[in-house]
């Protein structure tokens, strides 16, 4: 007879909401970033007029540089949140007997959930593209889309198939919060490197060593949140220490990012910010996974409507990932629409900057509330009746 499932922490499955908005909005201002940064840099530059309104607003660029972090952030909560609850799972499988066989057939039932959920968007990204309205790059004989386009997705499958390997080394060693740490360090200071001087060419091949620093990053955020769940096992700490250290962190970075728009430093707005290798990103998400983890944060009762309004919300979190990847084209034109009409509304360029702010970050959020109904409409029913999830 299996054990009963424990019942949610919905604490964490709203951090998990919280990480797929950080993305989206990320996504949403991405563009705009980098105009605005490219002509804070070069002002022969042209801008349009969401950028031009922005770079007239030093603390309005600022707030686009903290923007900027999220992309980062919410990919380091997801890997983050994983590894802070398979980890242990895994290690503590690695004891019984017939664990291979065991943790085998929880390994092949998440890969096929991966590939049912990109499967699934794929053949409706075919049909769309085909039949309603084109999707540049979809079409049978392409295969970017579904290699580079979904990477995150293909990095999280290949941690998902070396976990049992992870939590049978993670089981033998006795000092692994070090050796996380020590790994930590390590990696962030390559990906420093990376950021600050050597950012190679804009355009990466799939396995340049730059780009796969992402993905090794992703591995670090994934190992940490499992050291994470090893010390709270241990000595958790106040959760009030956790509470001021993510604050702090949250603050430090957004006038960081305030002041380097003032004193006109767009080379290290990119920097700071750079790709998937930002340790401020890391560092909130982290942050964020202990606040919301702690053995004394306040318990909500899973049976609350609100609350399994948020536990099905994310548990779409990766249908999100994917679709929102492969239908790119059909929601960036209503969210730059959406900006560029902000920025028309007023002449004076704090206001029109503001609302420029307001409006893509709404927008970026009707984006996740489509998704994720169609998500919890098409591929969830399917892995229900496939016995893939609950």
């Amino acid at each position: 007879m299996q054990p009963a499932a424990r019942p949610r922490n919905i604490r964490i499955e709203a951090l998990r909401l919280v990480a797929i908005c950080a993305i989206a909005i990320f996504h949403s201002f991405q563009p705009v970033f980098a105009s605005v940064t490219a002509h804070m840099a070069d002002p022969a530059l042209a801008v349009d007029g969401v950028g031009a309104a922005l770079v007239q607003v030093p603390v309005a660029a600022g707030l686009l540089g903290a923007i900027n972090l999220l992309g980062a952030y919410g990919n380091c909560v997801f890997f983050a949140i994983s590894g802070f609850f398979l980890i242990p799972s895994a290690a503590r499988a690695s004891r019984a007997d017939g664990h291979v066989r065991s943790q085998a057939r929880r390994t092949a039932r998440r890969a096929a959930t991966i590939g049912v959920s990109v499967g699934l968007y794929a053949v409706i990204a075919l049909i769309v593209s085909r039949w309603i309205v084109s999707l540049p790059g979809i079409a049978p004989g392409e295969f970017g889309w579904l290699v580079g386009g979904l990477e995150f997705i293909w990095v999280y499958l290949a941690i998902m198939l070396v976990t049992p390997l992870i939590g049978c080394i993670w089981e033998r060693c006795r000092a692994r919060l070090g050796a996380v740490a020590a790994i930590v360090v390590i990696v962030y200071a390559v990906n420093a490197y990376i950021a600050f001087i050597s950012p190679g060419d804009e355009v990466r091949g799939l396995l340049e060593w730059r780009k796969l620093m992402s993905a090794v990053s992703y591995l670090v955020a994934y190992l940490a949140g499992g050291a994470l769940a090893d010390l709270f096992g241990k000595r958790p700490g106040h959760l009030g220490t956790w509470r001021r250290g993510l604050l702090g962190v949250c603050a430090v970075s957004l006038v960081g990012e305030v002041a380097l728009a003032c004193a006109g430093r767009a080379d290290l707005m990119v920097a700071t910010s750079f790709k998937s290798t930002s340790v401020v990103s890391f560092a909130l998400a982290w942050l964020s996974l202990a606040v919301c983890a702690h053995p004394d944060a306040l318990r909500i009762d899973p049976d609350r409507a609100s609350a399994c309004l948020v536990a099905r919300a994310a548990s779409c979190i990766l249908g999100f990932y994917i679709a929102q990847s492969m239908f790119q084209t059909l929601w960036r034109g209503p969210v730059d629409a959406a900006m560029m009409v902000a920025a028309a509304v007023s002449s004076s360029a704090p206001l029109a900057s503001a609302l420029i702010l307001i409006a893509g970050i709404l927008a970026s959020l009707a984006v996740v509330a489509v998704f994720l109904l169609i998500d919890s409409t098409l591929r969830r029913p399917l892995l229900r009746a496939l016995h893939l999830t609950a």
